[in-house]
């Protein structure tokens, strides 16, 4: 199981270009030089590219939970794999957001740093500190739920057993489900404190989470119990994917579903996400993820009122290539640097 599975690399690639799509084309149609000329329900739904990652998330976590000998060693390993890349990230958007001002974020704080660099989101430190503090990144919001993840997750792995782990978190993410139904429709103190607590710990995306484990122990056993578990689960959350209820978007987390469970099983499907762009797009996922959204659009539009006569589709071109070189550097070589800058300190 030490193999590296480069078809997971090449669904994270794919969920990048999802999420680029949606920022570059659809996200901010008011701010962009080419207005929504691109804006079609393909780009609109490109959001949906971050429930992948959840997918590719929770397939991965059990596989890294399997590998450690403790919640100790387990929380190490996944602060080793996120804090680096946001280091560099959170350091490099501060230090540049007073040159990229037309970000749609605004120019943060210097208290803003705090959430990226603790994966503890700008509401409770805002409560903690008992000042507001701002978001550096709006694309910040999902790694503040996989820290959470990580923590819940290998708390019922080590503590209540790795046999009841994928049940545990679709029973967390059924409580969220109906403490969310329940809060609407009976007046009732408790069920809004217990619906606080689920909305805290983000538990509504812990559906993912547990599909996404249970197309691993699929990988794992080869077992199709665990593979139509799995689908269904997901399944399941893709209805609940959006606070307010949308066709289109259950369709499209559905399409989600089905583009995650066909990976495993299909090996033509497999050899085309091991395509060499997707798989280089899955390598510098996690750092383009961080970094792209506001510069891309800064850029978008500081390019638009030079050039305002540009073919629509050079504006962003430049800032997607600018930006992925970027993060190609950042994996290559600030991540391992500082990887072992951690490691010296630690040891």
């Amino acid at each position: 199981m030490n193999k590296r599975i480069d078809y997971l690399d090449g669904l994270r690639g794919l969920a990048i270009l999802l999420v680029l799509g949606y920022h570059a084309f659809s996200r901010w149609t008011e701010l962009l030089p080419y207005g929504n000329h691109f804006d079609t329900p393909f780009f609109q739904s490109g959001w949906l590219g971050v429930q992948l990652f959840f997918l590719i998330s929770g397939f991965v976590i059990f596989m890294t939970l399997d590998k450690c000998k403790s919640q100790k060693e387990f929380l190490y390993k996944r602060w080793m794999r996120l804090f680096p890349a946001m280091f560099i990230a959170t350091i490099l958007i501060f230090t540049t957001s007073s040159f990229f001002y037309e970000r749609p974020a605004g120019v943060p704080e210097l208290l803003s740093i705090l959430p990226g660099l603790t994966f503890i989101e700008p509401e409770w430190w805002s409560k903690l500190l008992k000042t507001e503090i701002g978001e550096m990144e709006g694309a910040f919001w999902s790694l503040y739920v996989e820290f959470k993840f990580y923590v819940i997750a290998s708390i019922l792995f080590f503590y209540i057993g790795r046999d009841r782990l994928i049940y545990s978190l679709l029973f967390l993410f059924l409580c969220a489900v109906g403490l969310g139904f329940l809060v609407h429709h009976i007046d009732s103190s408790v069920v809004q404190y217990a619906n606080r607590i689920s909305e805290m710990l983000s538990l509504r995306y812990f559906g993912w989470f547990a599909a996404g484990s249970s197309f691993y122990l699929f990988y794992q056993t080869q077992n199709k119990y665990w593979f139509y578990i799995g689908i269904v689960i997901a399944s399941i959350s893709a209805v609940f994917v959006s606070n307010v209820f949308s066709l289109s978007s259950i369709i499209g987390a559905l399409l989600v579903v089905v583009l995650f469970s066909v990976s495993l099983i299909s090996h033509h499907f497999q050899f085309i996400l091991k395509s060499k762009i997707l798989l280089f797009f899955g390598y510098v996922s996690y750092p383009l993820y961080l970094i792209h959204e506001n510069a891309m659009i800064s850029m978008m539009i500081k390019t638009g009122n030079v050039f305002p006569d540009l073919p629509v589709y050079i504006y962003p071109i430049v800032p997607i290539i600018v930006l992925t070189t970027i993060s190609y550097i950042i994996v290559k070589f600030g991540e391992p640097y500082l990887k072992s800058l951690i490691n010296i300190k630690f040891n």
